[in-house]
């Protein structure tokens, strides 16, 4: 279990600091923060972020700071400006169950004989923040941690603000109710399932939103207990906006088909003209393993009847996601 010892935190003037080593230490993996006395407004603060974002972090007193180092079974690791370099450090360490010490006020020389290990992140003053960011992503060799049991999540994308809220992402036994409620008929299903499963594989390899992922690829082809025509994604996006689920959900649903289509290529579908082209990793993710929940051979099969349909620009684009996804 990899913790933090928070030194001399005094409630007046490191409130802000104290909740920062906090959020960073969840951030990059450990589990919790001692305090030598726990103040009430900074745990609030940092509760709240755990139950929002998930994980299993908290903050802890252990009045005796002395007590709890003497007795802790790992390393004890002090981040001082003064101590070894550490990039010497992890070259000839392998760190077990790390306590990391960070003060705030001057730290007591007693801290540097009881310590295993005190460890500079660059010997020039800085923040005690920047040093615990540092070594917790040195001793986690640059793997951010998976978060589970949160209601929310901020999802990458180099544009803008991408926030899923899974209160309104359905739960695999909720997609599959409605797919038996709906009528869908058992070879759909079947193929259902084969995406689902080569959805998984993807995500394996290239990362995206586990709970989105899964959602969107058994919901993908709802829209077919209403038609089994060009606008079944249309359908599926409707049908998940009428319940209520998130507009990314409804996204992948509606953008699923071979290559995506564009305004122009909807148009002469007979659909509603805008871009129906997959741009999320979970969008593109969903929309491959539906392309290739069949193998090669079904998916060059798949190829070629979009190719003799006249959908040229739309192969090109199933091609170019089989080289971007594998």
């Amino acid at each position: 279990m990899t913790s933090v010892l928070r030194l001399g935190h005094r409630p007046d003037r490191d409130k802000r600091m104290s909740t920062h080593v906090c959020l960073t230490a969840r951030a990059l993996g450990a589990e919790a923060v001692y305090f030598p006395v726990v103040d009430s407004v900074l745990e609030k603060s940092v509760k709240g972020v755990t139950e929002r974002f998930g994980g299993n972090f908290g903050i802890r007193e252990r009045r005796d700071w002395q007590e709890l180092v003497r007795e802790w079974d790992g390393d004890v690791i002090h981040l001082t400006m003064y101590g070894d370099d550490i990039d010497g450090f992890f070259a000839s360490q392998n760190v077990r169950n790390p306590l990391i010490i960070v003060g705030s006020e001057k730290v007591p020389r007693g801290v540097y004989e009881l310590a295993d290990f005190n460890i500079s992140v660059g010997n020039q003053p800085h923040s005690e923040v920047a040093a615990l960011a540092i070594f917790l992503d040195r001793f986690n060799r640059g793997r951010a941690p998976k978060f589970s049991g949160g209601k929310m999540a901020v999802l990458p994308t180099g544009n803008g603000k991408r926030v899923v809220n899974y209160q309104r992402i359905p739960g695999a036994d909720e997609c599959y109710r409605l797919i038996l409620e709906r009528g869908m008929e058992q070879d759909v299903i079947v193929h259902t399932m084969a995406v689902l499963q080569r959805t998984l594989e993807l995500h394996e390899v290239h990362g995206g939103d586990i709970r989105l992922l899964t959602a969107g690829a058994l919901l993908h082809d709802i829209g077919r207990t209403v038609t089994q025509g060009a606008e079944h994604p249309l359908e599926g996006g409707k049908i998940v906006r009428e319940m209520g689920w998130d507009n990314q959900l409804a996204n992948i649903v509606e953008r699923h088909m071979g290559g995506g289509m564009t305004r122009e290529e909807a148009e002469s579908q007979g659909l509603p003209s805008k871009d129906y082209l997959p741009e999320t990793l979970e969008e593109k993710l969903v929309c491959h393993g539906d392309n290739t929940a069949g193998g090669d051979e079904r998916f060059e099969d798949l190829l070629l009847r979009t190719e003799r349909a006249g959908f040229h620009d739309s192969a090109q684009r199933m091609r170019a996601l089989k080289d971007e996804l594998g």
